[in-house]
């Protein structure tokens, strides 16, 4: 009887265990372009109605660019006119905001890992967290602050389009404590990446149409020369020919 309970205790732990997989990790983002800067600005009025009875927003916007030598992803949050009560987290979303603004639209956290949200971000393993949770791996905006500010590289979101960290096709969403969405907006590039050319690829110093280039850009000077006694010699000989005719 006790062997049989003995068993089915280390059958439930070893099941318990077995649940408590291990997270997936994030990779780390090396490769962002220089230059590039995105923001999501948030509208005038709030999605959530209920912190701002009579109408209005938090203000503000959440600024993306690369982080030193393409490492990670520098962001810049800067909002205010924050409600009442706290603390806020705030996140990047799946989806983008439609054109009526319904926040509830835009999916849930960021998540290309499929981590889930459960457990909770644990900030001092960021790798292991969803890489749209960023107030989960940098701090949410503490309770009674109207204004908040943040800069911080997260090294885990890409600026590279069609890589699975990319987040510009995507939005920002701020939520109550209660998880209620407050208000939300998308990524919108303002600086494109640097060394992008817009004029085309100019030709090779020297080149000529329909021919091969010179290192000087020039014809070549015997080149030419010799075409030009070439057709000088012709024109003689034609000159001697039809005098000789003349003669006779």
């Amino acid at each position: 009887m006790r062997t049989s309970v003995a068993l089915s205790l280390l059958g439930a732990a070893a099941t318990g265990v077995a649940a408590q997989k291990a997270l997936p990790t994030a990779a780390a983002v090396t490769n962002n372009p220089s230059c590039l800067i995105a923001e999501a600005v948030l509208p005038e009025n709030a999605w959530q109605k209920n912190g701002f009875p009579n109408g209005g927003n938090i203000k503000g916007k959440v600024v993306a660019k690369s982080g030193d030598g393409g490492v990670g992803v520098q962001f810049n949050v800067e909002v205010s006119g924050l409600p009442e009560g706290g603390p806020f987290t705030y996140h990047i979303h799946a989806k983008p905001v439609p054109e009526n603004g319904n926040c509830t639209a835009t999916g849930a956290h960021f998540d290309p890992t499929e981590r889930g949200e459960d457990p909770a971000c644990d900030k001092s393993k960021p790798e292991t967290c969803q890489i749209g949770d960023l107030a989960g791996k940098h701090g949410a905006i503490p309770a009674g602050n109207t204004t908040f500010s943040a800069s911080y590289v997260d090294k885990y979101a890409s600026l590279v389009e069609g890589s699975d960290a990319y987040f510009l096709d995507r939005s920002i969403v701020f939520h109550f404590p209660n998880k209620t969405r407050i208000t939300c907006a998308n990524f919108k590039i303002t600086e494109p990446a640097c060394g992008a050319s817009t004029t085309g690829v100019a030709a090779p110093t020297g080149s000529t149409t329909g021919g091969a280039p010179s290192p000087s850009g020039t014809l070549p000077v015997a080149a030419g020369a010799s075409l030009s006694a070439s057709s000088m010699t012709g024109v003689a000989a034609a000159l001697l020919g039809g005098a000789m005719m003349l003669m006779l």
